[in-house]
């Protein structure tokens, strides 16, 4: 165990870029969840990836947002900036060829930050048709910072993640495991629950609608093996309680299907799942109901 690594590694960026899906490819298990809508993730998430050599502790953070006015987009942007603080290696999460204010809004954090190395990833390389483009936009990026390591991967198809790992190994101190080697995060069984609920919800649900939902388990138990847990819907007005419980209620009975089958597969047992939805009016600028939702301890 003289030579093992152990070290923390943030995963940042703006909303949108892969971030959780590389963190799923990394350590190989869906954890965070994904849909194409930007600012899915709301919290940071731990995923803990430990070998016979390493253990490397990464933390899944919410897009970065500029100049956030609800509570809610407060509360995810202050989440990125608690993870800087006793990190080994930042992850930069960019998209090949795409550039905008909003990762300049995370490179002027970076630039505040000191004590952890900082790779650029450029993700979404498998979309780039001529190398050339890459190489340059990698030399107009690299200008603003330092970068210890460039890493082109392809997040979704898992291009490049075993050397991204390799690389991140090379620069971790050495120090003994902080977690057993069996585990994988730091959150609850309660936490996936709601979040694969809200996944559900995210990829079903076009226009605003998802960014005003938000899940509270009511009830998590066992019993003869079955896991019983009751969900609460969370809405911002009686309209889109509607739109959530769908035509005769098709909607919900769906979104139900689809997280329980996560939900099986996650917890290796028959899971009932049953589910409400209720209205909590301005919930997202309301700092009470954030604490009340789980948001802050």
């Amino acid at each position: 165990m003289n030579n093992f690594r152990t070290g923390y590694v943030s995963i940042i960026g703006r909303p949108n870029v892969g971030k959780s899906t590389l963190l799923n490819h990394l350590i190989e298990q869906k954890l965070s969840i994904v849909s194409r809508k930007p600012q899915t993730t709301r919290w940071n998430l731990l995923g803990i990836k430990t070998t016979s050599d390493s253990q490397i502790i990464f933390i899944d953070t919410p897009g970065l947002q500029k100049e956030p006015k609800l509570a809610l987009n407060q509360h995810m942007n202050r989440e990125v900036s608690n993870t800087l603080g006793h990190i080994d290696i930042i992850l930069f999460v960019v998209e090949a060829l795409k550039w905008n204010d909003l990762d300049e809004n995370v490179i002027n954090l970076l630039k505040q930050t000191s004590g952890a190395e900082i790779f650029l990833l450029l993700n979404k390389v498998d979309k780039v048709a001529n190398k050339n483009d890459l190489l340059a936009f990698i030399e107009t990026v690299s200008k603003e910072i330092d970068f210890k390591e460039v890493i082109p991967v392809s997040a979704i198809k898992g291009d490049g993640i075993e050397r991204l790992e390799s690389l991140i190994i090379k620069r971790l101190p050495l120090t003994p495991a902080l977690f057993p080697e069996d585990q994988l995060t730091d959150r609850s069984e309660r936490f996936f629950a709601a979040e694969f609920i809200r996944e559900k919800l995210m990829t079903r649900l076009s226009d605003e609608l998802p960014y005003h939902l938000s899940i509270t388990i009511d009830e998590f138990k066992e019993k003869n093996n079955v896991l019983h847990i009751h969900a609460c819907i969370w809405v911002e007005r009686k309209g889109q309680k509607s739109i959530v419980i769908g035509k005769e209620g098709s909607v919900l009975k769906a979104v139900g299907k689809e997280a329980r089958q996560d939900l099986e597969t996650m917890f290796e047992k028959k899971v009932n799942l049953k589910t409400w939805v209720k209205v909590k009016k301005k919930w997202t600028d309301s700092e009470q109901a954030l604490k009340q939702f789980g948001y802050y301890d």
